[in-house]
């Protein structure tokens, strides 16, 4: 099993791809950080990941369009729960979710 450590340098590099993709979906609270992006262009198959703090577990798998958007709806319902600001949506907002990879080393 992945250390901490190895699991945030992984999911960095998902952030990365999701942050290059589009369509993509990236939030941030404090329990954990989440992706949803196409594995490449055709859209066929979907990446879907967490984080968790602070354990620093990590949770990785493909899917197809219809999980992937089914998936969407649900962690759409939790931003209730943690607020719009949730979502990232600018460069900084993504520098800023990155440097708390860093926290789990």
């Amino acid at each position: 099993m992945a250390d901490k450590a190895e699991n945030a340098k992984s999911f960095g590099m998902l952030l990365a791809k999701a942050w290059e993709n589009t369509p993509s979906f990236i939030c941030s609270n404090e329990d954990y950080i989440y992706c949803l992006f196409p594995s490449d262009d055709s859209k066929t198959t979907w990446v879907e990941a967490s984080l968790t703090f602070p354990d620093g577990s990590l949770d990785q798998k493909e899917i197809d369009p219809v999980k992937a958007i089914a998936l969407l709806v649900e962690e759409l319902k939790l931003l209730p729960t943690y607020g719009v600001n949730a979502i990232i949506t600018t460069k900084a907002q993504l520098d800023e979710t990155s440097g708390r990879l860093g926290t789990l080393s």
